[in-house]
């Protein structure tokens, strides 16, 4: 029910929104809606990635490519763009996800960073350094309100998704492998079965974020599969908060009042955020959502007292 309220609530909003605002709602949703995808891997699974970005790029080239090079309409791009993703997913996800810990967050990182490198040099087929530009999509999404309600209907659908996931068996066998695999595999749990399958729709919602993203920024760039874009995912959960189901959306919205705020004054943003995050971490470190959640418990409390006594 709360969500069916924040998604009126977002949508009764856009006709209010100015084009910048709109803009900087509907990259709010799309950081959101890959934040959330992360936090499938890194709070249901136990699984620290930092190749989320190669995900996030093969869905964005795999959309730019299709409406650049074949003149695809750009709705048609993003069912194949989630395939691509996926079926990324599953190749580097069945080599990844035989290592533990460290060694799979790097092969994670490493998988993402020779995509990078591929993208990077491979002028004839991706551009690039000088990317794929002019991906206006045709029609009314090209206007910016349209986008937002379609930005804002994948972010419902992927964060529904994802709340029936954390509620069904999956999501119960993806915790209990998280807290102690080898209990979960002795009661007949398939580990890397379940593993795998969750690093496959992380890739595929992280995917979808990205071809998103690249339709509304209108060009698509290399650094769409760099390190940095990972770590943009990780930094938004660990300021909303992971243990929070809305907390890496919440955080991703953070992030960017915050860029957006501290850009206009100072060049000095990675050092602002450094200490916003070194705050969040000593102080909160249950993140922004933890903080709202505790609140709003403490609130209820003095009022169902109030009404009691």
């Amino acid at each position: 029910m709360r969500l069916l309220v924040l998604f009126l609530l977002l949508a009764v909003m856009g006709p209010v929104l100015s084009e910048y605002g709109l803009k900087l709602a509907s990259e709010a949703l799309i950081l959101g809606l890959y934040a959330m995808a992360f936090n499938l891997l890194f709070h249901q699974a136990g699984l620290l990635s930092f190749g989320q970005a190669a995900f996030f790029g093969i869905g964005a080239y795999t959309m730019a490519l299709l409406v650049s090079r074949a003149g695809w309409p750009f709705l048609l791009t993003l069912p194949v763009a989630l395939l691509a993703s996926g079926l990324a997913a599953a190749l580097i996800g069945f080599l990844s996800l035989r290592l533990t810990r460290i060694y799979f967050t790097m092969l994670t990182l490493a998988f993402a960073q020779l995509l990078y490198a591929v993208a990077h040099k491979w002028y004839a087929f991706t551009g690039g350094d000088n990317g794929i530009t002019d991906l206006r999509p045709h029609g009314v999404l090209g206007e910016s309100l349209p986008f937002y309600y379609l930005t804002l209907a994948a972010f419902a659908l992927g964060v529904g998704f994802l709340g029936l996931l954390a509620r069904s068996p999956f999501g119960y066998a993806l915790r209990g492998l998280r807290d102690n695999r080898a209990r979960a595999e002795a009661v007949g749990i398939a580990g890397f079965g379940h593993l795998l399958l969750a690093f496959v729709l992380s890739g595929l919602l992280s995917g979808l974020a990205g071809a998103l993203q690249g339709a509304l920024q209108r060009s698509v760039f290399p650094e769409y599969l760099f390190w940095t874009r990972s770590a943009e995912a990780i930094l938004a959960t660990i300021l909303g908060g992971s243990g929070v189901f809305l907390g890496p959306a919440v955080g991703a919205t953070a992030f960017l009042v915050l860029r957006v705020l501290v850009q206009a004054q100072t060049e000095y943003w990675p050092f602002f955020l450094g200490v916003v995050l070194l705050l969040t971490v000593l102080f909160f470190p249950k993140g922004l959502a933890g903080v709202g959640e505790k609140v709003a418990q403490r609130l209820w409390g003095v009022r169902h007292g109030a009404a009691q006594g």
